[in-house]
């Protein structure tokens, strides 16, 4: 994480709710002034336009041993996954999606591989609870569940529609 601009660090890692991300797409190279990355607190991916050439651009992890788990990792420190394009050594995706990881010494590539628990939705048996999601077999620590794809919302907004609703 040396390589990268103190400031837009510092932003990436204070963040808490981040807009949705839409790759930068701009004229010259990535500023704070024109990238969209660098204003919403994104690191810039294969995806934007300067790429690479950004100086904000994540460049992935060099983990060797299975610490894709650990904040020694580039990625997991970032709160990404481990990506295969830019990973050369972690060895990221090299077991089959849908399906446990058996063989491979990454495991920070989940969501990306599809890897979740196998997971029900039914009434609680806690009087007036209502719905939840439970898991089919138990969980160990660090187990991952599941990707959540909800709305995001600060503790202000939550306690505004609770007024509401």
């Amino acid at each position: 994480m040396k390589n990268y601009n103190v400031a837009w660090l510092k932003r990436v890692e204070d963040a808490e709710i981040h807009p949705l991300f839409i790759p930068c797409d701009h004229e010259g190279p990535c500023s704070e002034e024109n990238c969209s990355c660098v204003k919403n607190a994104f690191f810039c991916t294969k995806h934007c336009v300067w790429g690479e050439k950004s100086r904000n651009f994540f460049r992935g992890c060099a983990c060797k041993g299975g610490k894709c788990g650990t904040k020694s990792c580039a990625c997991f420190a970032a709160k990404r996954e481990c990506d295969p394009d830019l990973c050369r050594t972690c060895g990221a995706c090299t077991d089959p999606p849908n399906q446990p990881a058996r063989n491979q010494r990454c495991r920070n590539d989940n969501i990306g591989m599809r890897r979740h628990c196998h997971l029900l939705l039914a009434k609680s048996t806690i009087e007036n609870a209502g719905w939840g999601i439970y898991t089919k077999n138990a969980l160990k620590k660090g187990d991952f569940v599941h990707e959540y794809v909800g709305e995001v919302i600060s503790q202000e907004e939550a306690e505004r529609r609770g007024r509401i609703y």
